[in-house]
């Protein structure tokens, strides 16, 4: 189970249009990927990573599809709020905020992580979409989490229709 995507075409070179995931971003340098399925109290989760950096600055996509009708029985903002926690903890972070955002229809949240020692920041929008979650991510130096850079990457994250099943 892995993901596919494409770099799209001349006009926008780093446009990644990833078709299994139902995404697309503009990253600023060519990506690499990761993929692993994470044995969780909940069942499987299957997780896979579009990702790009540029010295101490780095760019993620991640989505993450959860057993089936888990996100509905949990409540999506009760997944992203735990996924940014989960996300803080990883870091050896901590939260600094959290707000409610919008994606078109598809209500997320938006988080900011310090680093320990405030060696760094992340600035996060995570979204439900059925038994998905997606969490786009910029990693970057302290107090560049609301500049152009930041910005311009997670507002180039947007949702791809669902192809209808057969």
């Amino acid at each position: 189970m892995f993901a596919t995507f494409a770099v799209a075409g001349r006009a926008d070179p780093t446009e990644v249009v990833d078709n299994d995931g139902h995404f697309a971003a503009n990253f600023p340098a060519a990506v690499r990927r990761a993929n692993r399925i994470v044995d969780k109290d909940i069942g499987q989760i299957a997780t896979f990573q579009v990702y790009t950096h540029q010295g101490a600055v780095a760019f993620m996509v991640t989505y993450s599809d959860y057993p089936e009708g888990y996100v509905a029985g949990a409540g999506a903002a009760a997944v992203c709020k735990g996924a940014a926690k989960e996300a803080a903890e990883s870091a050896k972070g901590t939260v600094r905020g959290e707000d409610n955002c919008k994606l078109g229809d598809v209500g997320g949240l938006e988080a900011v992580i310090d680093g320990p020692d405030w060696a760094f920041v992340e600035r996060m929008r995570l979204y439900v979409v059925g038994d998905r979650l997606f969490q786009v991510a910029y990693v970057g130096p302290p107090d560049s989490e609301a500049g152009k850079t930041a910005l311009d990457f997670l507002d180039s994250f947007r949702l791809l229709p669902v192809p209808a099943s057969k």
